[in-house]
């Protein structure tokens, strides 16, 4: 038999995890000494490799203390659980093939020294984690050639579309810091750059042919929960807005000469 601090030498655990688990019911010592100090021997061995067997698959600490609070603890308990676990598994894995995907997303960012800052970054990689879930979003509220336009953009064209993108962001952050007012051309150049961008992942005729339609789904849609990430921070959304006014006064006044 053992104490604690021999038994935790032996093991590799610290004295500290041992209680832990002794706290938590997973990890009884079968006996004390005179002194009253904890004694583990092989059946605390044999408990603490089950615990370690069940964590190496993926089951949590509740998960195994509730696997051995089972009046009978067996093996059929813990196979029934297998499939489970599985799943649980298989979508850990998903969650974190995305997050290493995002991060090497934002790696080439790096590398090719664009400026991110907070509102960008979290954008960017909350596009990323609930990709799947913007993709269901968009065939839900718009027509499926159009959704496609959007969900289906390979992976090379997109990186390339981010990085015009956050050249754009980069663009409007420089106007603002040097107080370039909206109705000056290279304020408003952000603004076709913009529309320039979006009509190489939707052609024209598309747009010309579907308008209308998308237009009301897109109102609907807007009523929807699904809020989309945003790039902007509240003073360059209203930046980009005195700019579009500008344009739109800049176009009025052209078509009354």
């Amino acid at each position: 038999m053992y104490t604690i601090g021999e038994f935790g030498a032996k093991t590799g655990f610290s004295t500290r995890t041992l209680r832990f688990y002794e706290e938590l019911g997973i990890l009884y010592p079968s006996k004390r000494n005179e002194s009253g100090h904890r004694l583990y021997g092989l059946e605390e061995l044999a408990a603490l490799q089950r615990i370690q067997s069940l964590k190496f698959i993926g089951y949590s600490l509740q998960e195994i203390k509730e696997l051995l609070d089972k009046e009978e603890i067996t093996l059929e308990n813990f196979v029934d659980s297998v499939p489970v676990q599985r799943k649980v598994l298989v979508h850990k894995r998903e969650e974190l093939n995305r997050a290493i995907a995002a991060i090497d997303h934002v790696q080439a960012l790096l590398d090719d020294d664009f400026p991110l800052d907070w509102t960008v970054l979290t954008s960017l990689l909350h596009g990323m984690e609930f990709e799947e879930e913007q993709k269901a979003w968009m065939k839900e509220h718009f027509p499926d050639d159009f959704a496609s336009l959007f969900t289906d953009i390979p992976k090379k064209k997109r990186e390339k579309l981010d990085r015009e993108w956050l050249s754009i962001l980069a663009e409007v952050k420089r106007l603002m810091r040097e107080n370039v007012p909206p109705h000056a051309p290279e304020a408003q150049q952000v603004f076709l750059n913009i529309n320039d961008l979006f009509m190489r992942i939707v052609p024209e005729d598309v747009i010309t042919e579907n308008i209308d339609k998308w237009e009301e789904q897109l109102e609907s849609a807007e009523a929807d929960d699904f809020v989309a990430p945003t790039f902007w921070s509240k003073e360059e959304e209203a930046y980009m807005e005195e700019i579009a006014k500008a344009m739109e006064q800049k176009y009025k006044e052209s078509e009354g000469k």
